[in-house]
């Protein structure tokens, strides 16, 4: 497991429980400060499924959101596939009232994504 921590947000980097399946924990808010070391984190990986587990992610402000919209453009654009797993209420919330839950691809758990993406 590959790790990298950037201005209070730690991102770990392991492969998914099935082939093609890379997931990105993150732990830590996720702002201004941090979501360019985020976003060239989550670009880096180029399998065919990404998933990013936001349990450890307690609030994000709106360049983060952003670079959630980035992640989600660079991926249709590639061709793959990606979720975000564990969001938290407050977070879900903030997808709500920016209008973006339609956008991002959201599942309630890794195992679920998984299997809905392959």
């Amino acid at each position: 497991m590959a790790a990298e921590t950037t201005n209070e947000v730690k991102i770990e980097s392991e492969p998914g429980s099935r082939p093609g399946v890379r997931v990105l924990r993150v732990t830590g808010p996720l702002t201004i400060r941090n979501f360019f070391e985020f976003q060239d984190t989550s670009r880096k990986h180029t399998s065919p499924i990404l998933i990013i587990d936001l349990a450890g992610v307690p609030y994000m402000d709106s360049a983060a959101l952003g670079s959630l919209l980035g992640v989600h453009v660079s991926c249709e654009k590639g061709g793959r596939k990606y979720a975000l797993v564990n969001v938290c209420d407050r977070l879900q919330k903030m997808f709500e009232i920016s209008g973006v839950q339609e956008v991002l691809v959201t599942y309630p758990t890794q195992p679920e994504a998984e299997a809905a993406l392959l």
